[in-house]
């Protein structure tokens, strides 16, 4: 066992000292805690040790807030485990260790604390691997918390405001280092930094993208003052002067400009819209008309950078978020009762296995009052049986087909990929069998192979039974191998039937 190498003290406050490089950038609100210290004492001693300049003096490792709550309280001594002076090498980084660890299990550190004391611990020499499974961090997060505390920028103040979340910060950091247009990732923070109540990671999206789009709408706007394009009038969109260019006219700039058009950005575009003079006028809009345009035109371009913070914001929730289990039973039962919804089979066996008879002979109202109470019942069944009855019920039509032999019948064209014929009997077989272990009646078993040896071509991989009479031959007349039995008569199925029609 290792030694425990400190001594329990009672020291002179005045003698205890916080620590010059505490990282919390704020001791909080320490009124509640000042007053637990009054009326019961420090509980919990501080830890410190021998001050490196000053003889007989302390210095705090862990315990600033409540040293400062002590002196608020009034006290003039306080509880102390004295350990002995760090190495060099070791002490400044044992102090933020146990800063990163006692700080975020007590009064929470901030994210720009714990950045801080991350970034204090690369400058001491601990690589990034260690400090990531330290503190449970993955190494991409410990390399974002490392450059927001060191720089100086606006993402860092916003970051340390707490006005930005870490995921924010990652993004717009990878915005700066992948982005080939530094003002890209300058002009994006400017705006972050005037939003009043700080950005989301999915505001912080939002930005990025009209950043882009008015990048490029610049640049496409630089090249066509450089070729001497005009630009249209502000109407040229609703006016009844002007003819929009289709898209599908593929013209270069050159080629626009030596027809006479003339050029006007929408809101939503990154490419210049191209307008002639109209041959004949059209009707005038009216002031309602052109607004009614012109919202349009904003709304079409914003919906679709929506729609992609949408889609991210919808992956990063499945994956990362726990998944609601009555929301899941809910959304199942909807599905049971919408795939058993317009067909008397599907009805009749969820009112078999609910036991509540489906009421073939009644009303429209009675059925509606039979699903509703259907539904009810299912919504109090576990997930996974839910899961089953859908299966079963969404199969219910290929049990229906099983009480003829017809059910069971091969062809030559089936295959993997496909769900219908003997494909959709097979897989309902193998949800029987693995689901429920229903294991094959005799008449079944006759019925398989009486319709496999009908039909020597099919696929015998899809076979669920076996057929021990069949082997291997070659037609006497066309040479090609197919599936006999021992009372086989030498000729495939094509080639008897010619014989038949040639006699």
């Amino acid at each position: 066992m290792a030694k425990f190498d400190a001594t329990l003290k009672v020291l002179a406050l005045s003698s205890v000292h916080q620590h010059p490089d505490n990282i919390r950038d704020d001791l909080g609100d320490l009124t509640q805690l000042a007053s637990e210290i009054k009326s019961m004492g420090v509980m919990s001693p501080l830890l410190v040790y021998p001050h490196p300049d000053r003889a007989g003096d302390f210095v705090v490792q862990d315990g600033n807030r409540r040293r400062a709550a002590a002196a608020e309280a009034g006290l003039t001594e306080v509880p102390c485990v004295v350990f002995p002076a760090p190495t060099a090498e070791r002490g400044p980084r044992a102090d933020i260790e146990t800063m990163l660890s006692t700080g975020r299990n007590h009064r929470p550190l901030s994210e720009h604390e714990v950045s801080k004391g991350i970034q204090g611990l690369l400058d001491l020499g601990m690589d990034i691997t260690t400090v990531g499974k330290k503190f449970k961090m993955s190494r991409k997060e410990v390399q974002a918390r490392a450059k927001v505390a060191r720089q100086d920028d606006g993402v860092s103040k916003a970051f340390s405001a707490g006005r930005l979340g870490l995921d924010a910060v990652q993004r717009l950091q990878e915005l700066e280092d992948s982005s080939e247009d530094p003002t890209l990732y300058e002009r994006t923070v400017s705006r972050i930094e005037n939003l009043a109540h700080g950005a989301s990671v999915e505001n912080v999206e939002r930005t990025i993208a009209e950043v882009e789009r008015e990048v490029a709408k610049e640049k496409v706007r630089a090249d066509l003052d450089e070729l001497g394009a005009e630009q249209a009038p502000d109407d040229a969109s609703y006016s009844s002067k002007w003819d929009r260019i289709n898209s599908e006219n593929e013209l270069s700039y050159d080629g626009h400009i030596e027809a006479g058009h003339v050029w006007r950005m929408e809101y939503y575009a990154t490419e210049p819209t191209w307008y002639a003079k109209a041959a004949k006028e059209k009707q005038e809009l009216s002031e309602a008309e052109k607004l009614d345009k012109q919202v349009q035109a904003k709304l079409n371009g914003m919906l679709a950078i929506v729609a992609r913070q949408r889609v991210a914001y919808i992956v990063d929730a499945v994956q990362n978020k726990k998944a609601d289990e009555d929301f899941a039973k809910k959304v199942m039962v909807e599905q049971i009762m919408f795939a058993s919804r317009y067909e008397d089979t599907p009805q009749m066996l969820l009112g078999k296995i609910v036991s509540n008879e489906y009421p073939t002979e009644q009303d429209f109202d009675s059925r509606e009052s039979w699903r509703e109470n259907v539904g009810k019942f299912l919504a109090r069944w576990p997930l996974a049986k839910l899961a089953l009855v859908l299966k079963l019920v969404s199969s219910s039509q290929t049990e229906e087909k099983l009480a003829k032999l017809k059910g069971f019948e091969r062809t030559s064209y089936e295959r993997d990929g496909f769900h219908g014929g003997w494909n959709g009997v097979r897989e309902y077989y193998e949800l029987l069998a693995d689901q429920l272990g229903y294991e094959l009646d005799i008449d079944e078993v006759e019925a398989m192979q009486y319709s496999a040896k009908a039909e020597p071509k099919r696929n015998r991989e899809m076979d669920l039974v076996e057929n021990p009479d069949e082997v291997t031959a070659t037609c006497q007349e066309c040479s090609q191998e197919v599936v006999a039995d021992s009372e086989w008569a030498g000729f495939c199925v094509n080639c008897i039937d010619d014989a038949a029609v040639s006699e």
